[in-house]
């Protein structure tokens, strides 16, 4: 005698382009959705198959998105429209996010391209009567044509779990109803918890974000020279390895330190390793705060958008937050000395914060 059917899931999010904060996301959506539901099939869309952090899982079925990389692979491609039209058809449910599916104030990026792919997903999910949970979605939207746009892709009664409030505040003036959730990532749990002998140089890691930097880029490297001086060890720690410049932290960060010689992770695995070991961070990354917190390592913040800023109001840390279009040595330099001379106190605040915003996140998903 069979036993009850197997739930099917597809999840959709920008996996497979070699960004740690959306593999992240998905190792954690994976995770929570095997604990809670149990037995449940699930296939992940993706731009590359091999480029994830689930190796430790098993019983993961993968597809690639459509379109991928489409004049290059421009048969494939039609391959990939059909399949992924089977794969939403005979799901129960449709997972879209978390992270930013849908944004224009990024630099290199198309508003109207990511919207009419999403567009097609979405209506092949409504057609299929198959659920749509739109799970920890970021809605960075600025131009009053684009926001007026969502119209078209979100409506009344879809399930919507946004991770901020102003993405909530933009749904609800187009009367669409929407939750907030934190960011799941907030659920990682590092694997060993070592961080720098007394007597073992301090590294200190530093996230930058190409884009939003723009007329105080000179001081990245007067920053790393100072560190250095003061005898620390600052890497570079890249969170995307992928795209144009602008998304791309290998290549800008080889353009700031044009000319020096530099640490820097090779990749988001590395840069996922090398958290246990810090001492302090300067994040400008959202997901780098992300992980400063889930560490308890003391961070300074620099907030370039919305969700940055409330992730440091989250993390109660405007004390220790620089915009980049004021980053300088000087700044930083006053800054970098209150939260040494704080350190333990700072310490103290994350695991405060950290263990408030993980009990809350997870009560939160047992409404689901």
């Amino acid at each position: 005698m069979s036993g009850p059917k197997k739930k099917k899931i597809l999840v959709m999010l920008a996996t497979g382009k070699s960004n740690l904060w959306d593999e992240l996301i998905l190792k954690e959506e994976i995770k929570f959705l095997r604990s809670h539901y149990g037995n449940v099939d699930i296939t992940i869309c993706t731009y590359n198959e091999k480029n994830h952090l689930l190796h430790d899982m098993q019983d993961l079925h993968f597809i690639s998105y459509f379109p991928n990389n489409i004049i290059a692979k421009f048969p494939q491609n039609i391959w990939y429209f059909i399949r992924n039209i089977i794969a939403i058809y005979s799901s129960d449910i449709l997972i879209i996010g978390g992270g930013g599916i849908i944004f224009d104030n990024e630099p290199g990026v198309s508003f109207s391209t990511l919207l009419w792919q999403w567009l097609f997903r979405v209506k092949v999910a409504r057609i299929s009567w198959t659920l749509l949970l739109f799970w920890g979605i970021s809605l960075e939207v600025t131009q009053v044509q684009n926001k007026l746009a969502l119209k078209w892709l979100f409506v009344p009664g879809d399930f919507i779990i946004v991770r901020d409030t102003r993405s909530k505040w933009l749904l609800e003036a187009l009367e669409v109803p929407c939750v907030v959730m934190d960011d799941i990532a907030f659920l990682y749990e590092p694997d060993a918890w070592v961080h720098a002998l007394p007597w073992a140089k301090k590294r200190v890691w530093i996230s930058v974000r190409g884009g939003f930097l723009e007329g105080t880029e000179e001081a990245v490297p007067q920053i790393y020279d100072y560190l250095v001086a003061e005898g620390y060890e600052p890497v570079f720690l890249v969170f995307s390895t992928e795209g144009e410049i602008e998304q791309n932290d290998s290549l800008y960060i080889k353009q700031l330190m044009a000319g020096r010689t530099y640490n820097v992770t090779k990749t988001i695995d590395q840069t996922l390793n090398v958290f246990p070991f810090l001492y302090a961070s300067i994040a400008m990354r959202f997901h780098a705060g992300v992980l400063s917190c889930v560490h308890e390592t003391p961070c300074i913040h620099m907030s370039y958008g919305p969700k940055t800023d409330e992730l440091i109001n989250l993390l109660e840390a405007e004390h220790l937050a620089i915009k980049p279009n004021e980053l300088t040595l000087e700044s930083f330099q006053n800054m970098w000395h209150n939260l040494v001379n704080r350190y333990d106190a700072e310490r103290s605040r994350l695991q405060e914060r950290n263990a408030y915003i993980k009990k809350n996140l997870k009560h939160q998903l047992e409404t689901l």
